[in-house]
């Protein structure tokens, strides 16, 4: 799944690119840092300020019924107030005395009449035209299941009901008589003549105030108060035997039977509930019921001090801030307002940050930054309204408790995990900040948002697993229900049930941030360049299809790739620096030399070396190019900015001086005088601790396989002069490594290189010997010359 994410994000990424070349046509000055800075603050506070404006409150004391009022408070203009206890009770009495609404079919009867003489006719008909053809002694043999078929499928089709074998059998006797048709008719008419059937019981209350039966035909309405006559279908079922009997009394028990049956199918009811409309008539008068309102005037003492807070003086106080926040500044000038202050907020801020994001592009990180923040805001909204629409359709579930559930932190983990912790700090003060503007609970959502934030930002860095999202969840889930807990021992509330709730939703609310996060970090980590801890793993499995291309193609490139990244990753770990990413680094760190892997002298066999043909100068272009060669693979693999930042400053600026003294010592004056600068590599100087590692150690690594007889002393000064060359060489200016950083990973490189250069015994070659006529080898015997030699080796290795 996540693979899926980072390869859609991918793609986005690619197309807005490939949207932006079109705009060959861009100002200058739209290409400077600092342009590019305020474009994005000022955008980022634009949507922000959007996002808040709407909910900015003056903030004021929080009351309820049955609080005790903590000062005066009096009105300081005329407003007016909604009784709401006298509008609600308006508004049962308007609906209460609303009638029901039935609809009449009055168009049943006739129907039904039309369509049981029409399928009697045609079923006489097929009878007799049966009867014609073959006596009517072989009706039932011969042409039965045929005709009877077709007519049992002629009712089924115009009255909708199913005739039985028995039924249609004793029809057939009759040669569906239409005085058979004309009689059951009858029975039915005589039911409906006298009586309304409904569908459904009529309610008691519809009973005692009547209903209102509208002409489904005429769409005219009658208020009915009589409904003595209503009968439900269920009820009626004596009734249709004594109609049925009073019909047919003349006629056999048979027909009687069949006849019985019919009615009872083809009974339906004549007047049916109609909810909708009888709904949207309560609906109508609800409207035009209007509010209760009563008039508070100028300097009227709303509450008292001490005064315990009733129903009414709540819809007062409720009124008169609501009223005093509407006017207190318009939409216009609140809008500014949160404006300026998030531009002056991002101005304090920027120079810590611009520390923090140093080593990196500035504008990228902060355009990461705005786009955090903005969705950060727009969760945070979102998550207050569907706490709120959870509160009004389900009004024992306290709104305040379902704000703990907004994952606050959310921005603040994406941050540290793709940034470091300095940035998420800061992120963590702006959104808490901006979070007041949103809630009235004054600063309590505030500090609990800033609580979570700061806490995770310390928590959740370097990730090397995407389980350690869930477990930082549930840290988080555990940090806030701890602080809400010690917030409502300040507020003075002992443990209770609404306190639990709240702790619950604090819980919630960390594992569901951690869940955003898991969902999110791929398409930020793909969209921004940034590389986490867990991609950085992904890239570190060896089967990756550049490692098995460098196996076949370079091979020494390869092993010398492993020896680097060990040494790196021991001497990060001295110095406290990343060693995941100097080990992946390291691993990638000469990838470019795939193009051209004859080029380079571990991938040279057989003695041949191509420079032999080539010119100095060539030579060094060819050595360099592995650089470029190599930042083009990485994008290509799309192994991160961070890797292919390495990758371009591994070698620095450092100069290519075989090549460039071979150029110094060339017959042709014209290669003598060529300038340094042509067997210099293009730099940049390594920007982090990482690169200046993964430099230090291609130096090495190089440098170590020249030694004939690598004892551990010479291993120490090689190590130590080889440091010393390149920090003279000024090619660790820029990268904050300090003297002491850089005697912890010589000793880190010695360390390595001595476990990979030890001394071993040479054992002697077995001596055959003859016993017998037989012959075997013994092992028994070592020179003595072999001996002390390796007693010798033994005693330098252990120096």
């Amino acid at each position: 799944m996540i693979d899926r994410v980072r390869v859609l994000a991918g793609k986005l990424a690619a197309f807005a690119k490939s949207s932006v070349k079109p705009l060959k046509i861009v100002p200058d000055f739209a290409k400077e840092e600092r342009f590019q800075i305020w474009a994005i603050v000022i955008g980022m506070s634009l949507l922000v300020s959007l996002l808040l404006v709407p909910r900015i409150h003056f903030s004021h004391p929080q009351y309820q019924v049955g609080f005790i009022a903590v000062d005066d408070v009096k009105a300081d203009r005329d407003f007016l107030v909604e009784e709401k206890a006298s509008t609600e009770q308006k508004r049962m009495e308007a609906i209460r005395g609303v009638q029901s609404i039935y609809d009449y079919d009055s168009e049943f009867v006739p129907s039904l009449r039309e369509n049981l003489t029409k399928v009697f006719a045609s079923s006489a008909e097929m009878i007799g035209r049966a009867s014609h053809q073959i006596p009517s002694t072989e009706i039932r043999t011969v042409n039965e299941k045929t005709i009877l078929s077709q007519i049992m499928q002629e009712f089924r089709k115009t009255l909708g009901i199913a005739l039985s074998n028995e039924e249609i059998h004793i029809l057939a006797k009759y040669r569906f008589s239409r005085e058979i048709a004309e009689k059951i008719l009858r029975s039915l008419q005589t039911i409906y003549e006298t009586e309304l059937i409904s569908n459904v019981a009529i309610p008691e209350q519809d009973r005692n105030r009547g209903i209102i039966v509208r002409n489904v035909k005429t769409r005219i309405e009658e208020k009915q108060y009589d409904l003595s006559s209503i009968r439900r279908i269920e009820d009626l079922e004596s009734s249709l035997q004594r109609r049925v009997n009073a019909v047919f009394r003349e006629d056999r028990p048979d027909i009687k039977g069949v006849a019985l049956s019919l009615v009872r199918k083809l009974i339906q009811p004549n007047l049916t509930f109609n909810r909708m409309a009888t709904e949207r008539h309560r609906q109508i008068l609800l409207e035009g019921v209007k509010p209760v309102f009563s008039l508070v005037q100028k300097n009227e003492m709303i509450v008292r001090e001490g005064q315990k807070i009733t129903r009414t003086d709540l819809d007062k106080l409720e009124a008169y801030y609501r009223i005093r926040g509407e006017s207190g500044f318009s939409g216009t000038l609140a809008f500014v307002g949160m404006f300026l202050t998030i531009i002056f907020l991002c101005a304090v801020l920027y120079y810590p940050l611009r520390i923090s994001f140093k080593q990196r592009e500035r504008s990228a990180d902060l355009l990461f930054l705005a786009v955090t923040l903005v969705l950060q805001i727009f969760l945070v909204r979102t998550g207050v309204f569907v706490s709120e629409a959870l509160s009004r359709a389900f009004s024992f579930f306290p709104v305040e408790a379902s704000y703990f559930a907004i994952p606050f932190t959310t921005g603040a983990m994406l941050v540290a995990v793709l940034t470091n912790r300095s940035a998420a700090m800061i992120f963590s003060i702006v959104s808490s900040l901006l979070v007041a503007f949103i809630f009235d609970a004054g600063i309590t959502m505030a500090f609990f948002s800033f609580l979570g934030c700061a806490t995770i930002s310390y928590h959740l860095t370097h990730c090397h697993q995407r389980s350690a999202f869930f477990r930082a969840g549930l840290y988080l889930g555990a940090i806030n229900a701890c602080a809400i807990f010690f917030l409502d021992l300040l507020a003075g509330h002992v443990l209770s049930l609404d306190v639990v709730i709240k702790m619950v939703m604090g819980i919630t609310g960390g594992i569901l941030a951690s869940v955003i996060v898991v969902a999110s970090v791929a398409v930020f980590e793909t969209l921004f360049g940034y590389t986490t801890d867990i991609r950085l793993l992904e890239l570190a499995n060896l089967n990756h299809p550049i490692f098995q291309r460098m196996i076949m193609e370079a091979p020494g490139t390869y092993h010398h790739s492993i020896i680097v990244a060990s040494l790196v990753e021991a001497a990060a770990e001295a110095i406290g620096a990343n060693s995941l990413l100097a080990k992946v680094s390291a691993y990638y760190h000469d990838i470019g030399k795939m193009k051209k892997p004859q080029y380079f002298i571990e991938n040279q066999r057989n003695g041949e070396n191509r420079h032999d043909k080539l010119s100095p100068k060539m030579s060094g272009l060819v050595i360099i190019s592995h650089i470029k060669d190599g930042c083009e693979l990485a994008k290509q693999f799309k192994l991160g900015s961070e890797i292919g930042d390495i990758i371009r400053q591994h070698h620095g600026t450092s100069i290519v001086s075989y090549f460039y003294e071979k150029a110094k010592k060339d017959k042709d004056a014209s290669i003598r005088s060529l300038p340094e600068s042509d067997f210099r590599y293009p730099g940049p100087k390594p920007q982090t601790r990482e690169a200046g590692l993964v430099l230090l150690g291609d130096v090495i690594e190089a440098s170590s396989r020249t030694l004939t007889n690598p004892t551990p002393s010479r291993i120490r000064n090689l190590v130590r002069e080889r440091i010393e060359r390149v920090f003279m060489d000024g090619q660790l200016d820029n990268c904050e490594l300090t003297l002491r950083d850089l005697n912890s990973i010589a000793e880190s490189f010695i360390r390595i290189l001595n476990g990979i250069f030890h001394q071993r015994i040479d054992y002697p070659e077995p001596i055959v010997k003859e016993f017998n006529g037989r012959r075997f080898e013994s092992h028994d015997h070592i020179d003595q010359k072999q001996a002390e030699k390796g007693k010798d080796r033994s005693r330098t290795a252990s120096f």
